[in-house]
């Protein structure tokens, strides 16, 4: 547990089913802040990573027992970064917690985590127009690759 602030204790828990829909009412939060499309096909992906942590894991953020964001790590292989590799796919803290420190610790987790499971790599993509979030990336370490990631929908 973490405790910023008199009336703040963030602690975070890995996600189950049982967390799905206070899961879903902070991922449609985020999807709308984000300008991204949430439909079934979003609820089928959370669901498909909450049944198989070989996919990954979601911590949900939680100001004692309230569930405030969450963070979405999955895994990737990668013979340049020597094999299992992170990525936070998404993280969404609430409005109201941003700027307090929870970001930063969030990391903590995710890299105590990534360590702790032999992998040595994280990564993340961040909007072009969300400067605050890559702000706190880049004080946490994390640095601009030398190239555009590029997607194609099969």
């Amino acid at each position: 547990m973490y405790k910023l602030m008199d009336d703040v204790e963030i602690n975070f828990r890995l996600a189950q089913f049982i967390d799905i829909d206070p899961l879903m009412a902070l991922a449609q939060e985020f999807y709308q802040f984000d300008r991204i499309t949430f439909d079934d096909n979003v609820v089928k992906a959370f669901t498909a990573l909450l049944s198989d942590e070989q996919f990954g894991l979601i911590w949900l953020i939680c100001d004692r027992d309230r569930p405030i964001g969450y963070v979405a790590l999955t895994f990737f292989f990668s013979m340049e970064y020597h094999g299992r590799c992170g990525l936070v796919d998404e993280l969404y803290i609430q409005e109201d917690y941003r700027g307090k420190g929870i970001g930063k610790q969030v990391f903590v987790v995710i890299e105590d985590y990534l360590k702790s499971q032999g992998m040595r790599s994280l990564s993340l993509v961040v909007d072009f127009w969300n400067d605050k979030a890559e702000a706190l990336y880049t004080k946490i370490g994390f640095q601009r690759e030398k190239r555009h990631l590029m997607i194609k929908h099969v």
